[in-house]
């Protein structure tokens, strides 16, 4: 998942590993305040570990182990600092400037095969893209999803997790379809 910045009034480093690994859960769920932005980031990534949909996958209020799939991925911000929450596309376009050569020696030392941009691929070069994940098939039909693909990769454009364009379940399962099309694609080509 690439994101703008971290919602936070800290004005300090902050790192997201912490966050997310010891933070975020509690008994009941996510903690107060990140529920908005990390629900449909929980279900979407528990939904292609899973094989599930939304409405399939339970309700972590009364199962949070289902929060620990946020182990299981990387989670980058463009924006090393904090901000607040309203990102402003200037200072994270400048922030992805000054810091271009970092954040794609982060995407390649991951090497992922599915990213999905948060609102976030048109402040990274195109050219970078396609040298790291190749080739990609673009797909526009979706308003709400811009699907960049090629038999070993999957770019999502979406919306930020938090947006108010379209609902929490309907993000998630946008992402869902088009990773579960991705998927049965590359096994027809496969066999």
């Amino acid at each position: 998942m690439v994101l703008k910045e971290a919602n936070s009034l800290d004005n300090c480093d902050w790192d997201m590993t912490d966050a997310l690994r010891n933070d975020i859960k509690t008994e009941n769920g996510l903690r107060y305040g990140w529920a908005n932005t990390f629900t449909p980031i929980v279900y979407t990534t528990n939904g292609i570990f899973e094989n599930e949909d939304w409405d399939s996958m339970g309700d972590f209020t009364k199962d949070p182990n289902i929060i620990d799939c946020l182990q299981k991925v990387a989670y980058i911000n463009l924006k090393k600092i904090p901000g607040g929450s309203v990102a402003f596309p200037g200072t994270i376009q400048e922030f992805y400037n000054e810091n271009r050569e970092a954040i794609h020696n982060q995407i390649e030392i991951i090497n992922p095969n599915i990213v999905i941009f948060g609102a976030t691929m048109g402040y990274i070069d195109y050219d970078f893209l396609e040298n790291t994940f190749g080739k990609l098939e673009v797909n526009k039909e979706n308003p709400h999803l811009h699907i960049y693909r090629n038999k070993e990769k999957l770019l999502l454009h979406a919306h930020h997790p938090n947006n108010r364009a379209i609902k929490h379940k309907e993000y998630c399962n946008f992402i869902l379809d088009a990773v579960n099309d991705w998927k049965l694609n590359v096994r027809k080509v496969e066999n």
